[in-house]
């Protein structure tokens, strides 16, 4: 089996994220690129020197729109993880490239599938912040629920060999509760992160955000997009994007301690033969 490089992995990335922009525009789907991506186009007009994968956003009505395209029609080396195509144990999808695999000591919760990109929905939370956290709780036992779900010793995967071993653990009850159950739980966070879509709330974020990240963004944030330069593709992101990039790393702007320098170095990725 032949090792993919990060140059190359880049590359495959690159060609999936061209492909979901390109669909996006032909459709009036509005997306920005989040995360490390988002800061890396601003700061070097692409990936982030250290970082190795392209995490995107989407408001939900935008998210669903563009889910069903990719559910209906996309090239045959790309496959959708999501919960309507494939056991999905996160409540978010990716595209992948289906001709790549890879292998990993800490994270195998999405082995099967292959090199990859993010795609994150975001749905309204209440304004009474108390509710919202209680909320947010709620979904993140239920993503506990769906991960548990998985088979063999998948279900505690993680980015740090000690996380995983405790989530052996405390996860084993939840394990054998909802092994085998899937499709059912994946469904219904799905639709319960969707709970205060449509009505008066002021904010929004992904529901599922790790809990240090609890910002509830204006929702006004995700109504105004243009276009950005992420190595040499033109791409998609939020106007206001200093609110989001600063609930994620402080300043932003400043240059980054070494110790916020995270890649995915636990992956190894190959070429099917």
């Amino acid at each position: 089996m032949k090792q993919i490089k990060n140059e190359e992995l880049k590359s495959i990335q690159l060609e999936m994220i061209h492909y979901i922009d390109q669909v996006c525009r032909k459709n009036n789907i509005e997306y920005s690129i989040g995360a490390g991506t988002l800061l890396g186009a601003l700061k070097y007009k692409g990936y982030i020197p250290w970082d190795d994968d392209i995490d995107i956003m989407l408001t939900r009505s935008n998210y669903e729109k563009l889910m069903t395209l990719l559910l209906e029609q996309k090239p045959e080396n790309f496959s959708l993880l999501h919960y309507k195509e494939r056991p999905t144990y996160l409540p978010m999808a990716k595209l992948y490239n289906n001709q790549t695999f890879f292998t990993s000591t800490l994270d195998n919760l999405n082995s099967g599938t292959g090199v990859f990109i993010d795609i994150f929905p975001v749905d309204q939370l209440p304004n009474d912040q108390q509710e919202g956290e209680r909320f947010k709780k709620e979904i993140r036992r239920e993503v506990t629920h769906l991960t548990a779900s998985r088979h063999g010793l998948a279900y505690a995967s993680s980015e740090k060999l000690l996380y995983a071993i405790i989530k052996s653990m405390l996860w084993l009850p939840s394990h054998l509760r909802y092994l085998g159950k899937t499709r059912v739980l994946a469904e219904k966070v799905d639709f319960h992160m969707q709970k205060y879509n449509g009505s008066d709330s002021l904010y929004c974020n992904y529901v599922f955000s790790p809990p240090k990240h609890t910002a509830y963004f204006d929702k006004n944030i995700f109504a105004s997009y243009e276009d950005i330069q992420f190595e040499h593709l033109t791409l998609r992101k939020i106007v206001d994007h200093n609110p989001f990039l600063s609930e994620l790393y402080g300043d932003w702007q400043a240059p980054p301690k070494n110790n916020k320098k995270r890649n995915h170095s636990y992956y190894h990725w190959y070429w099917k033969e």
